[in-house]
């Protein structure tokens, strides 16, 4: 009996460790100094949308970092002379716990409840151990307030503390913006092959606090946008005057058309005016009287 063979790797195992071969992975540098800690890929949910998303967390350095994956197709890159293909490249970058837990406290900020109860998805239980971990990881009093009932502790959401708290991290963003001059102009393009004029690079201060806080405003939700918008003392964001001009001219263009359609006016008719016959015109048209016409001559004869 001939030996039994290893069973053949399915069609999906196949395609799996193939992507896993072709996939790029770029990590913070705080993430590569210690590769013997204890880094895993945990799921949670987006502090914005809510979706589940991939992070790695550590509980032994207290880090949490966000996994954003971008499929790439026929990209690849040189190591030495190997040409290794890339099918997908996978942004490790840190982020603050706390923004993760914010939207558990803003859902039960009604009353002071215990941190046990607060910390809860109803939907994943699983995840209720694993958000408890990461509250040890942060300052709670940046969001929160806190009170103690003998040795019962209790937690509010507050929202002027989670505004303080938010401020510097928006300043931090955009100092950042100005020390790498990068291009915050709405209109602008950006691409690394275009020089930038002297008015792009020196934007106001403005232009980079709000370019900043949309990047800040990714891990918040819409009402503590508005309010962080506010408390930053930056006006509403309005529709652009290219947008406008665009339905000014699309509403122009209807009451033309109803205006040519409807509302046409009535050609004006001229009288014709003969004009009066001279004396030498009278006595030749008197005397072309009676004849015939030049082209009589020319008809067959019947």
């Amino acid at each position: 009996m001939a030996p039994r063979g290893k069973k053949p790797k399915s069609k999906n195992e196949q395609n799996s460790t193939e992507y896993e071969k072709n996939r790029f992975i770029i990590l913070p540098d705080a993430l590569t100094k210690d590769k013997s800690t204890d880094r895993q890929l945990i799921k949670l949910r987006h502090p914005q949308t809510s979706e589940l998303g991939i992070f790695v967390y550590s509980e032994k350095d207290k880090t949490l970092a966000q996994m954003r994956s971008l499929p790439f197709s026929h990209r690849s890159f040189f190591k030495g002379n190997k040409l290794i293909p890339i099918d997908r490249i996978d942004f490790v970058t840190l982020v603050d716990p706390l923004f993760l837990l914010l939207p558990y406290f803003i859902k039960c900020s009604s009353m002071f409840s215990p941190l046990d109860q607060i910390l809860v998805d109803e939907h994943l239980p699983e995840l209720n151990n694993l958000l408890m971990k990461l509250s040890e990881m942060t300052n709670l009093k940046e969001v929160a307030t806190r009170k103690e009932i003998g040795d019962l502790i209790l937690w509010k959401y507050n929202e002027n503390n989670t505004l303080e708290w938010l401020t510097p991290k928006i300043d931090k963003v955009a100092k950042v913006l100005v020390t790498q001059q990068i291009n915050v102009n709405q209109n602008a393009a950006i691409s690394s092959s275009f020089k930038l004029c002297e008015t792009s690079i020196h934007s106001t201060e403005e232009q980079y606090k709000r370019y900043a806080f949309d990047i800040i405003s990714e891990y918040l939700h819409s009402d503590i946008q508005k309010s962080l918008l506010k408390h930053l003392g930056l006006p509403e964001i309005v529709e652009s005057n290219k947008r406008k001009a665009d339905e000014n001219r699309e509403v122009n263009k209807k009451v033309k058309h109803n205006k040519d359609e409807y509302d046409e006016m009535p050609h004006k008719v001229e009288k014709i005016i003969t004009p009066k016959l001279t004396a030498k015109d009278k006595a030749l048209k008197k005397a072309a009287t009676g004849t015939k016409s030049i082209s009589s001559f020319f008809k067959k004869s019947t």
